[in-house]
C-alpha cells in the first residue's frame, strides 16, 4: 500500500485498536515506517496521556510545569483549560511534529473552534498526525487518512477529502435493550428526587455555580451541558454526595435535605454512576457476570463468593446486553461493549438515578450509535432517571430537556431548555 502523500496524517480507530500502543509505535517511528521517517525529527505528543504525567511531575515536584496566564495548576484546570494549556506548552517547544490523540474529548464548542484554529496555524510549520474515532472529529488541515483495524494494522488508505465524503460503513446492528422485567425501585422513591433551591459554590476567589435552582423528577432524562469551567463536575459530585461544598446548601437528596444526618451511603446507594475513567480501575480478568455483581457492592472487582440470587441478578443484564457478551471476560470486550457493561454495573442495584457523565468519549462511530440506543432505550421505560453530561451533541440522543449553565454575575447559573 502506498502512501498518497506525506503531509498530514489521520489514523482512523476502531475501539478495538489499541490506542496506547499506537502512540508508542508512532513516537518510537515503528508504526508509519512505511509513509513517513520520524526518525530524525524531534516530537510531541497532545493527549490526556501527557497531562497526566505533567500533573504528576506538578505533585512530585511541588511547582508548575506548565506556565499560563492564571498561573494555577494543570490539576485545578478543567478538561478545556487544560488542553489549552498543554497545546501552547508543547508549540513553544517547536516540535517538528506532534501527534494529536481525540483533539475534541471533553472540551466545549468554543474550546473546540480555538483548538482547531491552532492547529490548522501548526500545520503551516509542523508534521500533524492525528488519532480519531469519530468521523466528524477529523481535523480540517488532514490530507491522508488511513484506516486502522483491530489487529493494529493499516488496511485502507483515504485522501482526506474522499474521507470525509465517504458514507459511513456502519453496520446495520440495533440493539434492542430493554429493562429486565423485575426490575422494580426497591428504594423508598420520592418525587422529586433532587431539588437544588438556590445553590452558589465558590472556591476561594473564584465563583463557579451562581444561584442554581433545579428540580429532577422521577423518570425525567435530563442532558447537562455548559462551557469548560462552568461546573458541571462541581454539581454532579453535590448530587453524589462527593462534595463537601454541598454541606450548608438549600439541598434536598432522595427526599432528604443536605445535613440531616445521612450518611455518604445513603445518597450513593440511591445511584448508578459511569464515567469512563471509571473503567481504568478495573484490571483484573473477571467475567462479565462478576463486573455486573460488583455494582451491587460497589466495589473494584468481586472479591466475595456471589449468592445464587446475586448470579441471576447478573445474568438477567448479561441476557439483556445480549449474546456477544455471554462467558466472555470484561477485558476481552470492545471499549464500546465494556461501556455497556459498566453500564448494567451501574445499574444492576436498582437505583432510582443514573448518571453518566461524558459516556461516549472515545467510542467509534459504532459503539456510540449502540450506547446512545441502549440509554434511550432504558430512559423510555421511565423507571429510572437519567443525567447525561455532555459538551457533544450525540447523533440520535434523546433527552427530554436540557440543564444548560450559562455565565451569570457570580460564576454560572442554570437554564432549562
Amino acid at each position: 500500500m502506498q502512501p498518497i502523500n506525506n503531509l498530514h496524517i489521520g489514523l482512523y480507530l476502531s475501539n478495538t485498536s489499541n490506542k496506547k500502543h499506537i502512540i508508542g509505535e508512532i513516537m518510537n517511528n515503528c508504526f508509519l515506517s512505511e509513509y513517513v521517517d520520524l526518525s530524525q525529527l524531534q516530537g510531541a505528543l497532545y493527549s490526556s496521556i501527557t497531562i497526566e504525567r505533567l500533573v504528576e511531575e506538578e505533585l512530585r515536584h511541588d511547582h508548575f510545569v506548565v506556565q499560563t496566564d492564571e498561573n494555577v495548576s494543570l490539576q485545578s484546570m478543567s478538561s478545556g483549560q487544560q488542553k489549552k494549556a498543554l497545546l501552547s506548552y508543547l508549540i513553544a517547544r517547536q516540535p517538528q511534529y506532534m501527534v494529536l490523540d481525540d483533539v475534541y474529548s471533553n472540551i466545549d464548542h468554543e474550546t473546540q473552534l480555538s483548538i482547531t484554529k491552532r492547529l490548522n496555524d501548526l500545520s503551516q510549520t509542523t508534521l500533524l498526525i492525528q488519532l480519531f474515532f469519530r468521523k466528524r472529529d477529523l481535523l480540517p488541515s488532514i490530507d491522508t487518512v488511513y484506516s486502522v483495524d483491530e489487529n493494529n494494522q493499516i488496511t485502507d488508505t483515504f485522501d482526506a477529502a474522499a474521507f470525509r465524503s465517504k458514507e459511513n460503513a456502519l453496520k446495520k446492528q440495533t440493539h434492542h435493550f430493554s429493562l429486565p422485567e423485575y426490575f422494580s425501585a426497591n428504594h423508598d422513591v420520592v418525587d422529586p428526587l433532587i431539588q437544588l433551591n438556590s445553590v452558589s459554590v465558590h472556591y476561594k476567589s473564584k465563583n463557579v455555580l451562581d444561584n442554581v435552582s433545579w428540580e429532577i423528577r422521577k423518570g425525567e432524562f435530563w442532558q447537562l451541558t455548559g462551557p469548560n469551567g462552568s461546573g458541571k463536575s462541581t454539581l454532579i459530585t453535590m448530587i453524589s454526595g462527593d462534595n463537601p461544598k454541598a454541606y450548608g446548601q438549600n439541598m434536598i437528596l432522595f427526599g432528604r435535605k443536605k445535613g440531616s444526618g445521612e450518611t455518604i451511603w445513603d445518597i450513593k446507594r440511591q445511584i448508578g454512576y459511569f464515567t469512563p475513567s471509571m473503567t481504568n480501575q478495573f484490571t483484573r480478568d473477571d467475567s462479565v457476570e462478576n463486573m455486573i455483581i460488583s455494582g451491587l457492592m460497589d466495589s473494584i472487582g468481586l472479591y466475595i463468593i456471589p449468592t445464587d440470587l446475586q448470579k441471576d441478578m447478573a445474568n438477567v443484564w448479561v441476557e439483556r446486553l445480549g449474546p456477544s457478551f455471554r462467558n466472555k471476560s470484561f477485558q476481552s470486550l470492545s471499549i464500546g461493549q465494556q461501556r455497556m457493561v459498566m453500564v448494567a454495573r451501574a445499574m444492576v442495584k436498582h437505583p432510582p438515578l443514573l448518571i453518566l457523565d461524558e459516556p461516549t468519549i472515545e467510542l467509534d462511530d459504532e459503539n456510540s450509535r449502540l450506547f446512545v440506543e441502549m440509554i434511550n432505550s432504558i430512559a423510555s421505560e421511565k423507571k429510572i432517571t437519567i443525567i447525561y453530561v455532555s459538551h457533544r451533541d450525540e447523533e440520535g440522543l434523546k433527552p427530554e430537556r436540557i440543564f444548560e449553565l450559562v455565565p451569570a454575575e457570580k460564576g454560572y447559573t442554570g437554564i432549562i431548555k
